[in-house]
């Protein structure tokens, strides 16, 4: 059979040991992608999930695999320590010049944080805008939303903690003003989802231990259920066992998350036809009620051997009357 290809343009080539080497089909499309388009390399976490049609967390575990193999390179992790250095006066003086935003966005920075800046802090600032290139939008929303974190628990904002947030926000490729509202949105939303299950359980203020988070991002971040199906997950394992086990759970979820069921009411069905499914195989698998007598195994064995009797004594008389 022979085959005509539709298109010319947009071509993809990839070495048959990178290609013999890849597992799945995503580590095949973001190798392909990446080498179609080379600007994608610098591109948001988020622009290339878009592009693959698929989650950040699947993305994650992609490159980390393909980094594995020797198939992609990270990309160098910056550091505050590496990066910025302390500016003098004369060199302050000259960045907020030749920056028309820097001053006012001290100014902003200063007027949440509650204090008047050193030139330690200033440098800061000015790194975040001249080595991680973030704007100053940017810049001002990391402030407000870490100012609005750590004030909800009674401790003090410090430019040593933006600093160190957005560089390691900037490693993870959140780089802009909309990558950024992004990630808090998600955060705000699994954190809150988080705190559901904590009052579900009844775990008071406790921390999450490593095998709980580990059982909670897989449920929110990589399967992102609703927290309306881990109730229902939680109730129907009370139902079951008596308790909610979280092992038994994520197998419930698990069953739901393969199933594609993405309601409750569509858990709650699925949960009604594995209980009426039990309900039939446990009757057919049921004795014969023998018109309502209970079976007497005593009983049975009695009449068999009389009746082995009866028969042998057929026999020997047959042979007296030969």
């Amino acid at each position: 059979m022979k085959y005509n290809v539709l298109y010319k343009d947009g071509a993809v080539c990839l070495p048959a040991s990178a290609f013999l080497n890849c597992d799945t089909l995503l580590e095949v499309r973001l190798l392909m992608l990446l080498s179609y388009d080379r600007a994608l390399c610098d591109a948001d976490d988020a622009v290339l999930a878009e592009q693959l049609g698929c989650t950040l967390s699947e993305l994650e575990k992609t490159s980390s695999s393909l980094r594995s193999k020797g198939l992609l390179e990270g990309e160098k992790k910056l550091a505050p320590s590496a990066a910025g250095k302390n500016l003098t006066g004369k060199e302050i003086s000259g960045a907020i010049e030749n920056d028309s935003t820097l001053k006012q966005l001290i100014e902003e920075c200063e007027a949440i944080c509650g204090k008047v800046f050193t030139s330690t802090d200033i440098s800061k600032i000015v790194s975040l805008k001249n080595t991680l290139e973030l704007d100053s939008e940017t810049v001002l929303l990391l402030f407000y939303y870490h100012f609005e974190k750590l004030d909800a628990v009674g401790k003090k904002l410090t430019v040593s903690y933006v600093e160190k947030s957005a560089y390691s926000l900037y490693n993870q490729g959140i780089r802009t003003l909309d990558a950024l509202q992004s990630y808090i949105k998600e955060n705000e939303r699994r954190n809150s989802n988080k705190y559901k299950v904590a009052r579900l359980f009844g775990m008071g203020e406790r921390a999450f231990t490593k095998k709980e988070e580990k059982f909670f991002d897989k449920w929110f971040i990589e399967w992102e259920m609703p927290f309306e199906l881990i109730e229902a997950a939680f109730e129907i394992a009370v139902d079951n066992t008596g308790k909610a086990g979280l092992e038994y759970m994520s197998k419930i979820l698990s069953d739901w998350h393969d199933s594609g069921i993405r309601t409750v009411e569509q858990a709650e069905k699925a949960n009604a036809d594995f209980k009426a499914a039990n309900k039939n195989k446990q009757k057919f698998v049921e004795k014969p009620s023998n018109n309502g007598a209970s079976f007497d195994t005593e009983e049975f064995f009695e009449k068999a051997r009389k009746r082995s009797e009866a028969m042998m004594n057929a026999i020997v008389l047959g042979e007296g009357d030969k």
